[in-house]
């Protein structure tokens, strides 16, 4: 027995997946510098070849059974209409857009800008209203078809976090200048510096002495705390098996028949397990 809606699903997961590749190639190659609407991003992306691999996985549509299906109220349900572009990932417009563009917003690759744009007048007239059918066909015909500014939503590819430049590194403290102090102020200095690049070192050493103390004692009382466990349960093992010893004489006190009964019937069982040894072997033995 087969299920469509299988087929249909893992389709869906291999057009999600080659639809963000291309829709991301087009974002990086076209909406850098100059933000793109839908319409024009899905243009670009029709343009796009879709993998060789992805045909074998659009499900095939059994056209031989027409199933009619009804609604609650007894009507006949309309089936949706077929895709533009079933043969492409990226299927069609409303794919697109609720599909696609909000995982990249999710990712944060892609963000919605609004600009300015040249729009015919009629368009710009009628956007934002509610008009009826007949008002809006004649508002429309009306209208002068000179573009005019209106603010649109677009797309653009999110920029790259800003590079944080490292500071440069300060000068060594080990370079001194002592060039301007007479000769045995210039020798008193050196010696000064010296003995305090030699009590910063020992205290260094003595800190990490310290550290490497403290972390041997920390073994030591963990190697004794495990120590300590491992023969705490070594004992309660041996305690359970004296019980379970204990326990079984009482038993086979009680049933002596069932307790030969038991015992023979496992000589038997360990005889049956036993390695056969051929004759040949036994002689060369």
């Amino acid at each position: 027995m087969s299920y469509p809606w299988l087929a249909q699903a893992a389709h869906n997961k291999v057009a999600i997946r080659e639809g963000l590749k291309i829709v991301r190639k087009v974002v990086a190659r076209d909406a850098v510098k100059t933000p793109l609407s839908t319409a024009d991003l899905y243009k670009l992306v029709l343009r796009e070849a879709p993998p060789p691999t992805f045909a074998s996985t659009i499900p095939e549509d059994d056209d031989s059974v027409h199933a009619i299906k009804y609604g609650k109220s007894g009507r006949r349900r309309i089936p949706a209409t077929a895709p533009p572009h079933p043969r492409h990932p990226v299927r069609s417009m409303s794919f697109l857009k609720r599909t696609i563009l909000p995982i990249m917003v999710g990712e944060r690759c892609i963000r919605h800008v609004r600009e300015k744009r040249l729009v015919m007048q009629s368009k710009a007239d009628l956007k934002g209203r509610s008009v009826r059918g007949g008002a809006k066909q004649q508002a429309a015909s009306s209208a002068s078809t000179q573009p005019v500014e209106a603010l649109i939503w677009l797309w653009q590819a999110s920029k790259p976090p800003p590079r944080v430049e490292k500071p440069a590194p300060p000068p060594s403290p080990d370079v001194y200048d002592f060039s301007h102090m007479k000769a045995s102020k210039r020798k008193v200095r050196r010696q000064r510096l010296e003995l305090a690049e030699k009590r910063a070192d020992l205290r260094a050493r003595r800190e990490t002495l310290k550290v490497e103390t403290r972390r041997k004692a920390e073994r030591e009382v963990l190697a004794a705390k495990r120590l300590e466990g491992r023969l705490r349960h070594q004992a309660e093992e041996k305690a359970a098996l004296a019980r379970k010893a204990e326990r079984r004489k009482r038993w086979e006190a009680s049933n002596p028949i069932l307790a030969k009964a038991l015992a023979k019937q496992q000589a038997e069982a360990a005889q049956r397990l036993a390695p056969v040894i051929s004759p040949s072997k036994k002689l060369r033995a």
